[in-house]
C-alpha cells in the first residue's frame, strides 16, 4: 500500500478558485447589460446578454474540464477526457472576445481577430488543453487496462455517493466515521491502479464493503430526511459504519480469499442486524 495516494480534500477549492478567472472577464458587460436596461437600448441589451452568456458557458466547460484534468493526473492509470472540454471552452471563450468586440464594441474585424487570438493563446498559457493521450502504463500479464479502469473508476464513483451523503448528514460522529471510509477507500482504489495484480479480488473487495457500504448509508439518508431515524438507529448504523473502518483496518493489507469471506460475513450480519433494528 506504500504507493497510495491520500485524497487532498482541498481538491475542489483549488478547481474553484482556478476556474473562478473566467467569470471576472465579463463582469464589464454585466455592468454595460444594467446601463443597456436604464438606456432602454434594447438591441444593445440582447447583444450584451449573448456576450455574457458565451463567457459564462466558457467559464462553466473549463471547471469542469480542470476537474477531469484533475482526475486524470491523479490517477496512475486513466483514459484521456472524452470530451475536450479546456479545448471547447477556449473555443467559445476566442469567439465570445470576438463577437463582443466587433458587435458590441464595433472595432474592426481585423483588430477583433488579434483580441479573439489573443485570447485563445492566453487561455492555453494559462490552462493548458485537455490530455488527449490514454495512461495505461506496463500492466502485469492478464490485466485488461479495460477492468481496472471500470473496477475504480465504479470503486471512485461510490465513493463520491458517500461525500455526498456525508455532507448533508449532521452527526459529527457519523461524518468523522464516513470520513474514515472515504479516506481510506481511496488510499485502496490508488493502490489498485497502481498495482492491479487480482482484479477479481479487488472487484469483490470493493463490491463488499464499499458497494454495501453505500447503499446502507443511501437508505439511512433517505429515513433522516423524512425524519425517521431516533438515537437507536442512529447509534445502530455508527455502529456499521466503525466496523467497516476496522474491517478496512484489517484487510487492506491482505485480499487473500479467506480474508474477503470473512469480510463478507461481517457486512452481511450487521447490514441484517441494522435492518432488523430499523435502519
Amino acid at each position: 500500500m506504500s504507493k497510495a495516494k491520500r485524497y487532498n480534500p482541498d481538491l475542489k477549492d483549488k478547481i474553484v478558485a482556478k476556474g473562478a478567472l473566467l467569470y471576472i472577464l465579463p463582469m464589464p458587460i454585466a455592468i454595460t447589460i444594467i446601463f443597456s436596461f436604464l438606456s432602454t437600448n434594447g438591441a444593445s441589451v440582447i447583444r450584451n446578454i449573448i456576450s455574457l452568456s458565451l463567457f459564462i458557458l466558457a467559464a462553466k466547460l473549463t471547471k469542469k474540464g480542470i476537474a477531469q484534468e484533475k482526475a486524470y493526473d491523479a490517477s496512475p492509470i486513466a483514459k484521456a477526457p472524452k470530451y475536450p472540454l479546456k479545448f471547447i471552452s477556449a473555443m467559445i471563450l476566442s469567439f465570445a472576445t470576438y463577437y463582443t468586440s466587433t458587435v458590441s464594441t464595433n472595432n474592426s474585424t481585423l483588430f477583433s481577430l488579434v483580441l479573439a487570438l489573443s485570447a485563445l493563446l492566453g487561455y492555453y498559457l494559462y490552462y493548458g488543453f485537455d490530455p488527449r493521450v490514454d495512461k495505461l502504463p506496463n500492466l502485469p500479464a492478464g490485466v485488461d487496462a479495460k477492468d481496472v479502469l471500470d473496477i475504480t473508476n465504479d470503486a471512485l464513483k461510490r465513493l463520491e455517493e458517500l461525500e455526498d451523503i456525508k455532507t448533508q448528514l449532521k452527526n459529527p460522529q457519523t461524518k468523522a466515521l464516513l470520513d474514515k471510509i472515504i479516506d481510506e477507500s481511496r488510499e485502496i482504489v490508488h493502490s489498485v491502479q497502481s498495482s492491479p495484480i487480482d482484479l477479481s479480488k479487488a472487484r469483490k473487495f470493493f463490491k463488499i464493503y464499499l458497494d454495501r457500504s453505500q447503499k446502507i448509508s443511501s437508505e439511512y439518508l433517505k429515513n433522516y430526511q423524512l425524519g425517521n431515524i431516533d438515537e437507536k438507529m442512529e447509534k445502530n448504523y455508527n455502529k456499521l459504519l466503525e466496523s467497516v473502518v476496522e474491517t478496512i483496518a484489517r484487510q487492506k493489507e491482505k485480499l487473500n480469499d479467506d480474508d474477503i469471506m470473512m469480510l463478507d460475513v461481517q457486512i452481511e450480519a450487521l447490514t441484517k442486524q441494522i435492518k432488523h433494528e430499523g435502519v
